[in-house]
């Protein structure tokens, strides 16, 4: 974490270096603004030639420096021309590449390393238009291209690395409330018909190895909302992030494909994974952060010397969520978990493996665990250095089984359930899980024939379940109630267990 607040600052910096947010009415007003604000970010804005027009100036040589202590950033054009259109609104208009750079010294040591890059933006057009409290920004192009440039410095051998992406159909627009100069406000919206890429990284002269990667991803749009707060604090203190810091984004898209291959003569292999769309929400501010990510129809391909046969399968949907407090409060905080897969259906070369004689039903595999509970933060966790031992940092108030769902081999466990953890050296629980299992004897049965299970190990397990479940109301179905009592206690179905 300690290591992501500056790239936060670097990233801000450069968006920001990019688009300043504080838009006047002319066109010089709009360069004055844009240095004020640079300068109150920390950034160093020069220009080789300013030249005037009726409604106009261009800017010559426009170079952007920021440095957050680990990274410092470099962005140059060859122009920049602002135009004022009359009816208050501004038409601004950049070479086509924009170029990029990023220096940072390897392990603190030696002559600094460039990585360079270019954004090859043809026929981009900006218009900004709004008040002086708040600014508006629209984007149209038609193709945008990043690519890579040679990388230089060091003081050994580098390695190449070859990068293009391309986003086609950009549409976008980005808008600042600086009503209040110390919580800056935005909101933004942007949408693509689609993107590509490919990325290739060969080893310094006398190393092996290579690595290929491409990727490609559907129509897609993208949403985001969220508090600045004083960016002339920020500057000041990279390494925290502003006191009401708050961000929200959201990402939906239609598709997207991943293939990675990497060569080596003894540890090579080969990925390929795609998906028919998903979705990709953050919530992220000093008090919480909440993050789901979704896709449906999924696919991958794993190959390696290493692996018997391809590890091959697809999954009708995935789910990972989840909310963690991060502000230290002495009332519980709400926390939460959710992982899914649904429909895995793992490839008949899998299945050959684990059951040659087909003896289990091969039906699609889901899981499910969904969980929730509060807990009482002590501490503020996105201060916490994590190789530092200390006090634990939180205590776990309660925590529910909303939901567990696993389906596997014509069997299927089922369950929910809750628990205090009353304060004390070692929280115990304190509450009851039910759960219902369906099919488990008949599972037995056909790894008994099968051979896949020695006969004493079905034998101690069915007895197990004798002990701790009783049988349902419908065939072949057990059903047991887990409780926690006061002092550590555990009964299933009445029955003590400790």
């Amino acid at each position: 974490m300690a290591h992501a607040k500056p790239l936060f600052v670097t990233v801000s910096a450069l968006v920001l270096g990019w688009a300043p947010p504080l838009f006047a009415l002319t066109a010089q007003e709009l360069w004055a603004e844009w240095q004020s604000q640079s300068a109150a970010m920390g950034q160093i804005v020069t220009v080789q030639e300013q030249i005037p027009g009726d409604g106009s100036l261009t800017l010559n040589g426009y170079a952007m420096r920021y440095a957050d202590g680990e990274v410092s950033t470099i962005v140059r054009l060859d122009q920049i021309m602002l135009s004022e259109t009359g009816d208050g609104r501004v038409t601004i208009t950049v070479s086509d590449t924009y170029d990029l750079t990023f220096s940072f010294t390897p392990d603190n040591s030696g002559p600094p390393v460039d990585l360079n890059f270019a954004l090859i933006a043809p026929d981009l057009r900006v218009v900004a238009s709004g008040t002086a409290a708040a600014r508006v920004y629209d984007y149209t192009a038609p193709r945008l291209m990043f690519e890579d440039r040679p990388i230089t410095g060091g003081s050994g051998p580098l390695p190449v690395i070859d990068v293009m992406v391309a986003l086609t159909d950009l549409t976008a627009r980005y808008e600042i409330d600086g009503t209040n100069s110390a919580d800056l406000r935005y909101a933004s919206n942007a949408a693509i018909s689609g993107m590509s890429g490919a990325i290739e990284i060969s080893p310094p002269p006398g190393e092996e190895g290579h690595l290929k990667v491409s990727f490609a991803m559907g129509a897609s749009t993208r949403a985001g909302a969220g508090q600045l707060g004083n960016f002339a604090n920020l500057a000041g203190k990279p390494g925290a992030l502003p006191e009401n810091f708050a961000a929200s984004g959201a990402l939906a898209y239609d598709s997207a494909r991943l293939e990675m291959t990497f060569s080596h003569p003894r540890d090579g292999f080969t990925l390929l994974t795609s998906n028919q769309g998903g979705r990709l929400s953050t919530d992220f501010s000093r008090d919480a952060i909440d993050f789901a990510l979704s896709a449906t129809a999924a696919s991958t391909y794993l190959a390696s010397r290493e692996l018997p046969v391809p590890v091959a399968f697809t999954v009708g949907g995935a789910e990972l969520a989840f909310r963690v407090p991060l502000a230290p409060s002495d009332q519980p905080q709400p926390f939460a978990l959710r992982l899914a897969y649904r429909d895995l259906a793992p490839s008949p070369e899998i299945w050959a493996l684990a059951d040659p004689t087909a003896a289990i039903p091969r039906d699609p595999i889901t899981a499910i665990v969904d969980l929730s509970g509060t807990a009482r933060i002590l501490r503020d966790l996105l201060a916490l250095d994590p190789t530092a031992m200390g006090d634990i940092p939180g205590q776990l108030v309660d925590l529910g089984i909303n939901e567990l769902r696993i389906t596997a081999a014509g069997a299927e466990l089922t369950g929910t359930g809750r628990a205090d953890f009353p304060p004390g050296p070692i929280p115990m629980p304190v509450g009851a899980v039910d759960l219902q299992m369906r099919g488990l004897n008949a599972l037995f049965d056909r790894l008994q024939a099968a051979g896949l299970v020695p006969i004493e190990q079905l034998a101690m397990a069915r007895g197990l379940l004798g002990a701790f479940a009783r049988p349902g109301a419908a065939p072949d179905t057990l059903e047991t109630r887990l409780e926690f009592t006061q002092g550590g206690g555990i009964s299933a179905n009445g029955v003590p267990l400790r």
